[in-house]
């Protein structure tokens, strides 16, 4: 069964913001931990909720636990009532090493996100994180995981809120990286992507 989903990319978050003072080093800082949106990104976020008239054609949200895509996810969908589905394989590439892409304790998020599904989450804490970072093998692995997920859900039109190295690789089989010049996903735009 052929699918639409809807990549959306955060919007913009704080070691998005501190990358253009420091750069690499934005993303590996103690107080980038689970990095929440800036101000910009969740009027970013807002904006696409108010503008984006395909919202309301969604079934389903997908989500990364991370809170730059929980908030995210809310601002844009929090006043539909399409399921938010919180998955720990939509993380943003790598899990470890960059601490922006370490997450908080799922029972703060659900206090925090009371309208999202988190029930797929095994573990409270973050397991996955560790000080060395994850393979590009690991992340297919994910995309894998994703894909069979997506196969067996019966929606249709599907959105998914995650991360620009992930969805630039479940997307185009490529990661674009910025210090190399490449252009990233841009932050709070839907890429509508036809999935068999």
């Amino acid at each position: 069964m052929t699918k639409t989903l809807y990549l959306i990319r955060h919007g913009l978050a704080l070691h998005n913001e501190l990358y253009h003072k420091i750069g690499v080093d934005a993303f590996r800082r103690k107080e980038v931990v689970d990095a929440p949106l800036t101000f910009l990104g969740q009027q970013q976020s807002i904006e696409l909720g108010q503008q984006w008239k395909e919202k309301h054609k969604v079934d389903l949200v997908l989500v990364s636990p991370l809170k730059r895509t929980l908030e995210t996810a809310v601002n844009i969908f929090g006043d539909t009532k399409t399921p938010i589905i919180c998955l720990e394989f939509l993380r943003e590439y790598p899990i470890g090493k960059d601490t922006c892409n370490q997450r908080s304790s799922i029972f703060q998020m659900k206090d925090e996100f009371p309208q999202i599904d988190f029930e797929s989450i095994m573990y409270d804490k973050d397991m996955y994180w560790t000080e060395e970072a994850e393979t590009l093998d690991g992340l297919k692995d994910r995309i894998k995981q994703m894909k069979l997920y997506i196969k067996d859900r019966s929606e249709t039109n599907i959105a998914i809120v995650g991360h620009s190295s992930y969805l630039g690789q479940f997307k185009d089989n490529h990661i674009s990286y910025m210090e190399n010049g490449e252009p990233d996903l841009k932050h709070c735009h839907p890429y509508e992507y036809t999935f068999n």
